[in-house]
């Protein structure tokens, strides 16, 4: 029996050359404008390359001045925000590295550091990132030449750096430096590690260095909250034990802004209007900081906003190739009724017309995820705007996306998923309504 479909899928295409080119064109347009979406997706909430456990990442990246005695977790909004910043790295010290559900809890600043390379005789601006011991645990970054600062080296303000292949051989000329000395920001460290180069669209762990957090100025970069120092320049990642401590996480994470803000208030004097640190809705997730999410907006408008979107690219040409079908069945009522003759059912007649569509959409969605692909390179930058900022370097562009970090089985199930759809949406009614015509009237169709 599929032999007998197979041979009728190549006489179609065959016999009505345009028919199919149109079909498969049109269905390849399809894929590639819902692909876009989905491999943006994909490539900034997927467990991809060295961040290989985003589905366990939850990120605190602002921190929210409010007017206290408020409901923060709930009622947070522009009338009650005074303010906002980044975490100052005392907080995250003195407040939440202590938290017990996490597996692991890590501050992270960015910035643009001076370095200075030896073989150019030059200074630089590079991409750096300042950090603890448990960043090299939330990420599988692949060490070429030496290791990881740990936590005593963090503690004890050890100057230590971390450098990516590129930068090395930049500033050496060879990855084996592991003890040679660095001047950043006109300090002096010692490598202790090099690791393999980080694409810059992978925004939360790329750099060109990482160093201690403890030896870097920037930390002391910090705004106060009723006299303390409780923000600055850090975000806070944390990395959950499983995939649904996230509201176990929340409640202690808002039981410690408890403390802190009855803390600090109780050192104001009463004729002071105090003020209190929120997080808002925070931690989020990857999806989350993806959409870029903020404390008066929902999560929930832009993901149903993008559902909306992909559902008009999907029933636009799916009416579109369904009239292309009623076109093709006009013309084949002749078989249709001559099969029917023969004792073929209207059951079988209506799937053997989805598996032909379908098979044409297959070639169409493998044609549309090539485009998709080359028109994703040419796009990134709209899709990855946030980068410009951090990745800016004398020597660095763009990273190029990487084919396997699109183009894996979770991909190809997307691409199965959408011709399914299209085939379902655009086929079924034609060919039921047309497999069920009565003999007579098939036969004596023009």
């Amino acid at each position: 029996m599929w032999k007998v479909y197979i041979k009728q899928i190549r006489y179609q295409l065959k016999e009505n050359k345009f028919f199919s080119m149109v079909y498969i064109l049109g269905t390849a347009l399809s894929i590639t404008m819902v692909m876009i979406i989905l491999m943006a997706y994909h490539v900034k909430t997927g467990n991809i390359g060295v961040e290989d456990k985003r589905d366990r990442m939850l990120f605190v990246k602002n921190g929210y001045i409010v007017r206290a005695e408020r409901d923060l977790a709930e009622n947070l909004s522009e009338s009650s925000m005074i303010g906002s910043s980044f975490l100052s790295a005392k907080l995250v010290e003195n407040y939440f590295y202590s938290l017990k559900t996490p597996e692991a809890v890590s501050l992270v600043g960015k910035s643009q550091d001076i370095v200075y390379n030896q073989q150019a005789r030059r200074y630089e601006r590079l991409s750096a990132t300042v950090t603890d011991a448990a960043f090299w645990k939330m990420y599988s970054l692949n060490f070429i030449a030496g290791r990881p600062f740990n936590e005593s080296e963090v503690k004890g303000r050890v100057q230590q750096v971390v450098l990516d292949e590129s930068t090395a051989r930049r500033l050496f000329g060879k990855t084996d430096v592991v003890g040679y000395p660095v001047s950043i920001n006109w300090k002096e460290y010692k490598v202790c590690g090099v690791v393999k180069d980080i694409p810059s669209y992978q925004i939360d762990v790329f750099s060109h260095i990482w160093y201690p957090y403890s030896t870097s100025e920037y930390r002391k970069n910090t705004r106060s909250i009723n006299g303390a120092k409780l923000l600055g320049p850090m975000w806070m990642f944390i990395l959950q034990r499983h995939t649904d401590d996230r509201n176990a996480i929340k409640q202690e994470i808002e039981h410690q802004l408890y403390m802190v803000n009855t803390k600090e208030r109780k050192q104001l004097d009463k004729s002071w209007i105090s003020q209190d640190v929120s997080f808002g809705s925070q931690p989020y997730t990857a999806l989350e900081s993806f959409l870029g999410t903020s404390p008066t907006t929902s999560v929930q408008d832009k993901i149903n906003i993008i559902l909306l979107i992909l559902g008009i690219l999907l029933l636009v040409p799916a009416l579109n190739l369904s009239g292309l079908i009623v076109t093709r069945m006009r013309k084949r009522c002749e078989e249709i009724g001559i099969r029917k003759t023969f004792g073929a059912s209207s059951v079988s007649l209506t799937l053997q017309i989805l598996l032909e569509n379908f098979i044409q959409m297959l070639i169409g969605g493998g044609l549309g995820l090539c485009m998709s692909f080359g028109l994703f390179q040419i796009m990134r930058r709209i899709f990855f705007y946030e980068d410009d900022f951090y990745i800016t370097s004398s020597h660095d562009i763009m990273s190029q996306i990487e084919f396997w970090h699109i183009v894996n089985p979770m991909t190809v199930l997307y691409v199965i998923t959408i011709c399914f759809l299209l085939n379902l949406v655009s086929t079924l009614i034609p060919a039921w309504r047309y497999s069920r015509m009565p003999i007579v009237e098939a036969l004596n169709k023009k």
